[in-house]
């Protein structure tokens, strides 16, 4: 049996990765909103390049299997311009000085974070105004094998959801991404 067709928009082939839940593993890069200069886009919406001022450099977080997640709610009223809430949150691996500085320095910056979803797309969170580390919780684990690390949440406000970062194939995504850093 084929996949179905709504609304005027057609669901990704049968069998393709369209509702793989999650955020893959290392691929969290991080960006100062006041750095960027621009965002390029293609004519079908998506991202296609971030421009940052003259010599400043994204870099990138390494979390957790299985412990990030990206979530945009909608907030729409009579008397206000609709908008959705943003909220990544994210276990980071790293337990050293430098991930602890780094953790620092985001502290009341305004970011922009593209993450890359099992799905192998790859989204902007913190575009329009950027999202802010609101929350850090460090767990040291009780037992081996329990998850060590800090965890991060990040929320923001946009005017529009999250779109996609250069949608062509992962590894050119992800090779333009790396030469930000």
């Amino acid at each position: 049996m084929g996949c179905v067709i709504t609304a005027g928009i057609a669901a990704p082939a049968c069998g393709a990765r369209f509702s793989s839940p999650g955020i893959d593993r290392t691929k969290l890069w991080v960006f100062n909103y006041d750095e960027i200069a621009a965002f390029t886009s293609s004519v079908t919406g998506e991202v296609d390049a971030i421009t940052l001022d003259s010599l400043k450099v994204g870099f990138k977080l390494d979390v957790h299997k299985n412990s990030a997640m990206f979530t945009e709610e909608l907030q729409s009223g009579e008397e206000s311009a609709p908008f959705y809430n943003q909220s990544l949150t994210a276990r980071i691996i790293a337990t050293d000085t430098a991930t602890m500085t780094a953790i620092e320095d985001m502290v009341d910056v305004d970011l922009v974070i593209v993450y890359k979803g099992r799905n192998g797309k790859f989204r902007l969170a913190g575009e329009h105004g950027g999202v802010k580390l609101t929350e850090n919780t460090y767990e040291s684990g009780k037992i081996a094998g329990d998850a060590v690390g800090d965890t991060l949440v990040f929320t923001g406000q946009a005017n529009g959801k999250a779109r996609f970062f250069f949608d062509t194939s992962e590894a050119a995504s992800e090779v333009t991404l790396d030469s930000y850093l």
